[in-house]
């Protein structure tokens, strides 16, 4: 693309190739941690999509997505389709959300922080005080009693989160 080709398109043509990076940035952004880590795209705007994963407030997440789409400039946009495509490709054959579930309260039940902090930024949809609360209840429990409603409902919370809004 040279000088005279970006002078020729219009700013409606330059506004929806805009439009289209934030789009695919958005994609980006619905793939975990461990799936974002597996992709070769540049490393800040790796940082920038893990860090984004926090933000739910309305103008904060505008401004974020502007922000991811002025990183995708740099970035080689069919790469990033194929390799959104092979993850897609990857989740739909190896992806079971109750299973995975499972994992994540195995992982809180260690009682490591870490794994806390980790399901918190994964999922910020979900509330600390009862992602404790829950924690704490399954814990208080016998082992060897059949699941509990804490555990239950721990399960039917992350499985929420899980699913694509």
């Amino acid at each position: 693309m040279g000088i005279m080709e970006d002078e020729i398109k219009s700013r409606t043509k330059k506004k929806k190739e805009a439009e289209e990076l934030q789009r695919l940035g958005l994609e980006l952004n619905k793939l975990s941690v461990p799936q974002l880590e597996r992709i070769e795209i540049p490393e800040d705007l790796r940082a920038a999509l893990i860090e984004g994963k926090s933000i739910t407030a309305n103008n904060a997440s505008r401004r974020y997505r502007q922000f991811i789409g002025a990183l995708m400039r740099d970035v080689n946009i069919e790469s990033i389709r194929l390799a959104l495509l092979q993850s897609k490709n990857e989740i739909s054959v190896k992806f079971d959300p109750v299973k995975e579930a499972r994992m994540w309260i195995e992982r809180l039940l260690t009682g490591d922080l870490v794994e806390m902090e980790t399901l918190l930024c994964e999922f910020p949809g979900i509330e600390r005080q009862m992602l404790n609360q829950l924690v704490r209840n399954i814990k208080k429990e016998k082992p060897g009693t059949k699941t509990s409603k804490s555990r239950r409902a721990l399960e039917q919370l992350i499985l929420t989160q899980m699913s694509p809004k």
